[in-house]
């Protein structure tokens, strides 16, 4: 990895970090986010999954419309770094 790229990764983490405390801030039962990256090959090689406590709160989550707010929250705060991606790069899951 080259100190550009690590440069990157580090502010991808950050954003990325914010953006889950805000989350944790709003949607009931929100656990964590986690990232998968090819810093090549951004950003149709970028991936975030979403979990939550449980399929309850998941569920929950979905029936509110809060699904559209994350994926909002995710995008603008990795678009402040210039990676646009998809909501489809975003997925939804109860924590492992």
């Amino acid at each position: 990895m080259t100190k550009t790229q690590k440069q990157l990764d580090k502010r991808i983490r950050q954003q990325l970090t914010l953006a889950c405390e805000q989350i944790k801030d709003i949607v009931e039962d929100f656990s964590f986010l986690t990232h998968s990256a090819d810093l090549n090959n951004l950003p149709s090689k970028f991936k975030v999954s979403c979990y939550f406590i449980d399929d309850i709160a998941l569920e929950q989550a979905k029936q509110k419309n809060q699904f559209d707010y994350i994926e909002q929250l995710i995008c603008n705060a990795l678009a402040s770094l210039n990676i646009h991606i998809k909501a489809n790069a975003i997925s939804f899951s109860k924590q492992p």
